[in-house]
Order: structure tokens, then sequence, then C-alpha cells
């Protein structure tokens, strides 16, 4: 099988969460180190400019979405299992909290210069990344008035946490019992960003039980190693392959036909499209063929939950 390739960034909620995965799993994967904001070439050009970080790589399969890459990672590596214990929960975390969260955890995040420096290397950078994201999250929000925004953003992260807490409480180590589930993966990532934020100190205090609930969540990434793999060799090792992972096709009466030409496009932010010939739909995924020169034939998964697809 081709390397296991992560097109992420260190400080990248979503992307720790998959890095915690893969450390479940134990599974060697190849580092591809993006800038926290465009441009990102290879990226662009793997999967015809999907913005959101991370992205996964096997091969000539490109997969987009945290949610989808977890998802195929556990059909693809099984073992060790996870926990089915809190599939009750993946519902209310995972499709409802987890696509929003960042529009609440980011009036949050940076209250403060000691805020600003855990997450930025340089005010610069931070200038850069506000600049990025205030169309990037439009219309989903208004980062520009974050601070008017605050005191509600605290009120909804606050429940929430306290929330997991008391689950946390009866549950165990994980949500999921003495293993953790798809609903720990999606859960602790935004408060792991959190964790170095002012915001832990009075707002989300104590929460002992959540707090290293995060810690061991994190602490699972230790059980995979990755080596660096530069945007050359990414480019390289989509072209000598051949898209590999099947997807059954189930369209809905009213989905676009295999082969016909869509869009596919995110429904809260980042609203940037992804065009291409449509390969497969179902429930919860759609795949589509894209074509370069640089890399040959690719196909491209996302998740249905949280995109739409349209005819192009």
């Amino acid at each position: 099988m081709p390397d296991i390739i992560l097109h992420h960034y260190p400080l990248s909620p979503y992307s720790q969460k998959i890095r915690s995965f893969l450390g479940y799993k134990g599974l060697a994967w190849r580092s591809h180190l993006v800038p926290m904001v465009p441009p990102r070439p290879e990226v662009n050009l793997l999967t015809g400019g999907n913005r959101r970080i991370p992205v996964m790589q096997i091969g000539a399969d490109i997969i987009c979405d945290s949610t989808l890459i977890l998802r195929t990672l556990e059909k693809l590596h099984p073992a060790p299992p996870i926990s089915h214990a809190a599939d009750a929960l993946i519902h209310p975390i995972q499709r409802l909290w987890e696509p929003r969260q960042m529009i609440y955890l980011g009036a949050i995040r940076f209250r403060t210069r000691e805020d600003v420096a855990s997450g930025f290397s340089s005010e610069e950078e931070m200038i850069a990344f506000r600049k990025d994201r205030i169309p990037f999250m439009a219309p989903a929000t208004d980062i520009t008035k974050s601070a008017e925004f605050m005191p509600s953003a605290a009120a909804h992260v606050r429940l929430h946490a306290f929330w997991l807490d008391h689950v946390l409480s009866d549950s165990g180590a994980f949500l999921g019992g003495d293993k953790p589930s798809p609903a720990d993966f999606s859960a602790f990532h935004g408060f792991w960003w959190l964790r170095p934020a002012s915001a832990r100190q009075d707002i989300l205090s104590p929460l002992d039980t959540l707090w290293a609930w995060v810690d061991r969540m994190e602490k699972l990434d230790r059980g995979a190693t990755s080596t660096p793999i530069d945007g050359a060799d990414v480019i390289a090792q989509a072209r000598v392959a051949q898209p590999a992972i099947e997807l059954p096709n189930a369209p809905l009466s009213t989905d676009p036909k295999p082969g016909s030409r869509v869009s596919v496009t995110p429904d809260d932010y980042g609203k940037d499209p992804v065009t291409g010939d449509l390969i497969s739909i179902g429930p919860d995924h759609v795949v589509i063929r894209r074509e370069t020169p640089e890399t040959g034939a690719l196909h491209v998964h996302f998740p249905r939950w949280g995109y739409r697809v349209v005819s192009a």
C-alpha cells in the first residue's frame, strides 16, 4: 500500500485529531507540513482547491475532511479496534458541534497578548492569519466582531465543556469507556487548541476530568512514527499511483449521475468549490475524478455531511 501522507500544520486542531488517531492505530505516516495560511501549492494541485486542513493522501486517493479521514483509516486499518460504546454521541458531537466549534472557540482563544504568543510565531503571522480567515469564515461568522461575540461564545463553550466533563466522569478514561471512540476524536481537539489560552483558567475551570482526558487523547499520537516528505515527492507519489479506494455507488434519486461534472462545496464556511467528474456518491461520501499533467488521475473524496454536491 502507498504511504499514508498527512498534509497538515502543527497548530491545526483538526490535524491533531488525525495525528492522535494515527498514533492509536500505530500507523507509520509521512508528514507534509503546509503553512497556516495559503498558498499551499501541492494541496491545491491535489484537491483542486480544497482549503481545509488536514488532507490525507494515499497514492492517488485524496481524502478531504478530518471526519472522512478518520473513517477511511478505520476501514483500512481496523486493528486495534476503537470503541463503539459512545456511538450515540456521534451525531451531537461529530455532526452538530464539531463542524461549527471554531466559530465559538475562535472568539475566546486570543483574548490576551499571551494567548496570541501561544498561537503564532509573530504578530505578522497573526495578521496574515486573521486577514486570510475573515473571508474564509464568512458567512458563518464575522471574526472582526469576535470581542462583541465573545460573551455568547464563552457561554456556549462552557456549557459544552461541562457536559463533556460530566459524561467523562461516568464513562471512564474515554467517552467510549476504556478505549477511545469516534466521539472522543471528534470532541477533544478543539479543547486541545484552547488548552494554552487564558480561557482555560477563567471560563473553563476547574474541569479536571475534561483536561486530563484532553491530555490522554493528545498523547495517543506518540504511538506512531512520522517521517517528513517534501512537496515534490508528494506529487510524485500521486503521479505513479492509481486510485485504489473503492466505495459503493448508492445515489439518491435527486443526486447527479456518475460521470457527470459536479461541484463539491462546504455548506458552512470556507466555501471554495472543487470540481470534477463524479465517480461515486452515497449516504456518507462523494468521490470525484480530477486529472492534471503534474499528478495524473486522482480520486478526491469528501464526506456527504456538511457538503453540497451540485451539477457543474
